[in-house]
């Protein structure tokens, strides 16, 4: 007879395969992006910047393998200026660049495997694989084997997990670390040794240096101790050990950062109302990206949370009902006190790990969205850590249906099997439709249809280091688009379009032949004004147009 244990490994070991299977059949499907560009400079950058500030008189040029932004920090040309840079100057271009964990390990894995795009999604490939028997083990510590291997079901085969799977970027780093440091807290919680607090400590303080928002799994750890409560009042010396950790050595950080935070100012992020932000969540955890079959499939995965956070409510009313109304009286059950005290015990155990999936959902939500309302910073992105909870409370949702008998089970399959049928669609569209940025295909045109010394103007101009990641070329004339946004007091523009006539004569004033290489160009040239002035005053010859990047030659 297969023991149960044996079939469990066995499930979560096929479910392992299959989120694999589905990252790495079309990890390469889409180009890079500009971020994912930035992500591969910042891992050579950031290296190479601790190392000027530890032996400036012995680190060389940097060299890395495209075309990359300027260091967040730079110095001078001596050996005196160079050993200028400061802890709190370095530390700042890192915040900036969102933590350097991250990009350190990328500079480790590409030295090994190479940049191609393949080998460097393969890296957050594999830690998304990852999360998902970290969802099991941690969905059967919480709450049971079944709970867990839903949860992992849904955490492999997710179109949205799958996505930031196939990126350059921390957004599967930080989900894994959150989960290790929640499941560290929770086995420290039921006493089962102090390496577990080190655990916790340790991969929530990992997760702060992925990604500056992940401070706020602190305060979702705080509400998880307080939830949990029953268990944790018993190890509240190691609960203030671990806070002691994790706070007191970021107290200059938060002293030194919290004017900015507190400041109103532009970040280029959309103001988002809450439930705006709560809709975007909820749509990308449940269909991805591309959101094919909304709403039906936000609505069935947003009503199988809910009810998996009211289901032991459910619960209480059917046994109320199994009882003969006016009858109890007469035949009292019998309990066994101590069986009535472990059932006790049990139900406000399960309804404690619902509200902490709750507080680890909202809190988070709830911090960036007061936060934005002085400055706006939410993407959804950002707050990718907290979907292993919403997947959690879907998971008990399904789960709680198996106690309605057959019926119940088959209700289970067959809305599992609705998720799935949504999640193949939203997948196979992430997998064959351009979605990013085609840079890959706009500078393959390029490179086929372009003659040498002919000038290449980049609108926007940080496009041009996704551009040179594709380029073939090593070296090639180009020019930065021009910024004509900046406004003056009174709203008109202070560049006009004479000045801007001007500084496009000078800029091709020795070619022959431009091209216009343009891409979210509203955030440079909202009037688009270089455009405008290519078409008056040089000859449109050649156009294509790609996803999100449009290319057109002139001859002059």
């Amino acid at each position: 007879m297969t023991h149960p244990r044996s079939c469990y490994l066995a499930a979560i070991s096929l479910l392992v395969l299959i989120a694999f299977t589905v990252r790495s059949v079309s990890l390469d499907a889409q180009s890079l992006w500009r971020d994912e560009v930035d992500a591969l400079c910042y891992a050579f950058e950031s290296s190479h910047l601790i190392a000027q500030a530890l032996a400036p008189e012995a680190v060389g040029d940097l060299s890395t393998p495209c075309a990359c932004p300027p260091l967040p920090l730079t110095s001078g040309e001596s050996s005196e200026e160079k050993g200028s840079l400061r802890p709190a100057q370095i530390l700042g271009g890192m915040i900036r660049q969102n933590g350097p964990l991250y990009f350190f390990l990328l500079r480790g894995w590409v030295m090994v495997t190479g940049t191609s795009a393949y080998a460097m999604r393969f890296f957050s490939l594999a830690l998304g694989v990852l999360c998902v028997p970290l969802v099991y083990v941690l969905g059967r510590r919480l709450f049971s084997r079944q709970t867990g291997l839903l949860a992992a079901l849904l955490v492999a085969a997710s179109p949205y997990l799958t996505w930031y799977g196939q990126e350059v970027k921390m957004y599967t780093l930080v989900p894994a670390l959150a989960l290790v440091a929640i499941y560290g807290l929770r086995r420290a919680i039921e006493r089962e040794g102090w390496h577990w607090w080190a655990v916790q400590i340790v991969a929530t303080s990992l997760a702060f240096y992925s990604h500056i928002l992940a401070a706020l799994l602190i305060p979702v750890q705080v509400l998880l101790y307080l939830a949990w409560w029953p268990q944790a009042h018993r190890q509240w010396v190691g609960a203030l050990v671990s806070l002691a950790c994790l706070t007191l050595p970021y107290l200059p950080l938060i002293i030194w950062q919290a004017p900015l935070m507190l400041q109103v100012r532009e970040t280029g992020f959309y103001p988002y109302m809450l439930d705006e932000m709560g809709e975007i969540l909820l749509n990308g955890w449940s269909l991805g990206i591309v959101s094919r079959g909304y709403p039906w499939g936000t609505v069935l995965m947003g009503a199988l949370a809910v009810w998996g956070l009211v289901s032991p409510l459910g619960r209480t009313l059917a046994e109320v009902q199994q009882q003969t109304p006016g009858q109890e009286h007469l035949h009292p059950p019998k309990i066994n006190p101590s069986a009535m005290q472990l059932a006790t015990f049990a139900r406000v155990r399960g309804l404690g790990d619902r509200f902490a999936l709750v507080c680890w959902l909202v809190t988070p939500l709830l911090a960036v969205w007061l936060i934005s309302r002085r400055q706006p910073l939410f993407t959804d992105r950002y707050l990718i850590w907290t979907a292993p909870a919403f997947y959690m409370l879907v998971a008990l949702g399904l789960a709680s249906l198996r106690r309605f008998g057959d019926w119940g089970r088959w209700a289970v399959v067959l809305l599992v099997g609705i998720i799935l049928v949504f999640n193949s669609v939203n997948l196979r569209q992430q997998a064959t439709v351009p979605i990013k940025s085609d840079f890959r295909a706009a500078a393959a045109y390029v490179a086929d249809h372009r003659s040498s010394g002919e000038l290449i103007i980049f609108q926007i101009p940080h496009s041009r280091y996704t551009f040179d990641y594709y380029f073939p070329k090593e070296e090639y004339p180009w020019a930065e688009g021009l910024y004509t946004n900046h406004r003056i007091p009174d709203g008109s523009y202070l560049m006009s379009e004479q000045e801007a006539a001007w500084h496009m004569r000078e800029m091709t004033a020795r070619y022959s032949a431009v091209w216009l290489v343009a891409t979210e160009t509203t955030m440079w040239d909202e009037r688009d004004l270089v455009r405008a002035w290519l078409e008056v005053n040089a000859q449109r010859v050649d156009e294509a147009y790609f996803t999100r990047v449009d290319v057109y030659r002139y001859l002059k």
